[in-house]
C-alpha cells in the first residue's frame, strides 16, 4: 500500500495532538443530532470516522448506540483517541486505502480532514466500502472571521502557512465536484462559540499543522505575537476567557448505487497530457483522436490513435481489484472516463455508448467499443507484486479497460448519463 499521509500533516499532528485535543473545538449538540438522524445511527449500524484527530466528534457519536470504526493514521492522534473515546474500535489506516472489505459501513463521517486526503482515491474507497444507501457526512468548524478580532488572529496564524491544503480556501469542494461517485450534498450550518483562557487559545493556534510543523523559534514567535495581540485588543484584553465564534457546516450525501445494465453514469472524467494517475477535470470534450486536452507519454501505437481514442473504465471494477488488494482508483490505470452502473462483463467490441440524457443523447457524443486495453509496465506499480495482468481481457474481461473509437464528437462531464447500445453488426 502507497503512504498517502500529507508530509505536513503526519509531522503537525504528531507534534501537536496534546495541543489539538486542549485546543481544538468540540461540536454543537445540533450537529451531532443532524448527524445521527442524516446517517441513520443507532444500535446495529456501522459508521467509520475517516481521519478521527483525538476523538473530538467520535466520543459525541458514541450515546448513539452505533458500531463506530475509528480510523486514524497518524500514532499520537490515535493514542489520545484510545484514551477519549475508549471501546470505539482504533483503525490504522488511510483515506485512499481504507483496510475494510466493500460493503461493510451503513455511513463514513470525516470531522475536519477531508481536505488533507487525495480526493479521488479517498471518494472512490468510501464508495467501496459503503452499502448501497449508505451515506457520506463531511463536518467542518470554520473559525467566523466576520468578529475583526478573530479575522486578524487568522492573519497571525497565516504567517506560518505553507502550500499545504486549506479547508478554508475551498479546492476540497471543487475536488469533490469532479467526481459523481455520490448524489449532490446538502448542508446544514450551526454557530456556537468555543470558551478558552488565553493559554487555551495558543493550544488553539499551535494546534494548527503548519504552527505545530514549524521550527521552535518560529512557533514560539508566533505564539508570543498571539499573546500580545490578546492582551492589546480591546475585545480581548483583560478578559481571563473569551468566546472564539465558530460556524459548524454539516455536509452529507448518498452513495450512488446503480443496479449494472444497459445505462449508467460518467463518474469521472480524466485527463493530462502523459502519464498515470491521469487526475479528475471537471469535464472535457471527446474529440476524434481522444478527450480535448488529453496526451499520451507513449502515443500509437501503444496508446491514441482512431481506435484508442478514449479509455474506459468501470468504478465496479475498479472496486474489485481494489478487494484483491491492488491500488485502483479512477484515472490510476490512465482511462479517461470511469463509468458507474454498466454491465461490464456484457461489452463486446462494435457496441456503443451515448452520452447525455433524453434529446441531449441523440446529438451528444457516441463511442464505439474496439479491443481492451493492454495492461503496460506504466502501472505496475499499483499492483502488489507488480501483477498487471489482474486487469488484462484475456484473464479478467469483467477488470479490463475498453478502448473506444469516436463516432460523433461531444462534451462529457461528470454525472453525466451513458447509454449501450448494442449495434446491429456486433
Amino acid at each position: 500500500m502507497i503512504d498517502t499521509v500529507h508530509p505536513l500533516a503526519a509531522r503537525g499532528f504528531e507534534a501537536g495532538a496534546d495541543a489539538y485535543e486542549r485546543g481544538r473545538p468540540s461540536y454543537p449538540p445540533e450537529a451531532v443530532a443532524t448527524l445521527a438522524r442524516v446517517l441513520d445511527l443507532g444500535p446495529g449500524s456501522t459508521l467509520l470516522e475517516l481521519g478521527a484527530g483525538t476523538g473530538k466528534l467520535t466520543r459525541l457519536l458514541v450515546p448513539s448506540g452505533a458500531r463506530i470504526l475509528a480510523l486514524e493514521p497518524v500514532a499520537a492522534m490515535r493514542a489520545r483517541l484510545a484514551e477519549m473515546a475508549p471501546g470505539v474500535e482504533l483503525i490504522d489506516g488511510t483515506a485512499e486505502a481504507i483496510p475494510l472489505p466493500g460493503e461493510s459501513v451503513d455511513a463514513v463521517v470525516v470531522a475536519q480532514a477531508f481536505h488533507w486526503f487525495d480526493t479521488i482515491r479517498a471518494l472512490s474507497e468510501i464508495h467501496r466500502v459503503l452499502r448501497p444507501g449508505g451515506r457520506l457526512a463531511l463536518v467542518w468548524n470554520f473559525r467566523d472571521e466576520a468578529q475583526p478580532w478573530v479575522a486578524e488572529l487568522g492573519r497571525l496564524i497565516h504567517r506560518l502557512a505553507s502550500e499545504a491544503p486549506r479547508a478554508r480556501d475551498g479546492e476540497w469542494r471543487a475536488a469533490a465536484a469532479r467526481c459523481a461517485l455520490f448524489e449532490p450534498f446538502a448542508t446544514s450550518t450551526v454557530h456556537h462559540a468555543q470558551e478558552l483562557s488565553r493559554a487555551g487559545v495558543l493550544d488553539r493556534v499551535a494546534s494548527v499543522s503548519f504552527v505545530a510543523s514549524a521550527s521552535a523559534a518560529d512557533r514560539s514567535a508566533l505564539l508570543a505575537d498571539v499573546a500580545a495581540f490578546l492582551e492589546r485588543d480591546p475585545a480581548t484584553a483583560g478578559r481571563a476567557l473569551v468566546d472564539l465564534p465558530y460556524t459548524t457546516e454539516v455536509m452529507w450525501a448518498a452513495r450512488r448505487t446503480i443496479e449494472p445494465g444497459t445505462t449508467g453514469v460518467v463518474t469521472s472524467v480524466n485527463l493530462n497530457r502523459g502519464g498515470v494517475p491521469k487526475p479528475p477535470v471537471n469535464g472535457s470534450r471527446i474529440l476524434r483522436l481522444g478527450l480535448d486536452g488529453d496526451g499520451h507519454t507513449e502515443p500509437e501505437p501503444m496508446h491514441g490513435g482512431v481506435d484508442g481514442a478514449v479509455c474506459l473504465y468501470a468504478q465496479e471494477a475498479i472496486e474489485r481489484v481494489r478487494e484483491d488488494g491492488h491500488q485502483a482508483f479512477p484515472g490510476a490505470y490512465g482511462e479517461n472516463l470511469t463509468l458507474l452502473g454498466i454491465d461490464w462483463a456484457a461489452l463486446q467490441p462494435g457496441y456503443r455508448l451515448a452520452f447525455g440524457e433524453g434529446r441531449d443523447s441523440d446529438g451528444g457524443a457516441l463511442i464505439e467499443l474496439v479491443k481492451h486495453a493492454a495492461p503496460c509496465q506504466t502501472i505496475a506499480h499499483w499492483f502488489t507484486e507488480r501483477h498487471i495482468a489482474r486487469i488484462s481481457g484475456k484473464v479478467y474481461p469483467e477488470d479490463a479497460r475498453w478502448y473506444a473509437r469516436v463516432l460523433r464528437e461531444g462534451p462529457v462531464t461528470p454525472g453525466m448519463a451513458v447509454r449501450v447500445e448494442r449495434n446491429a453488426e456486433a
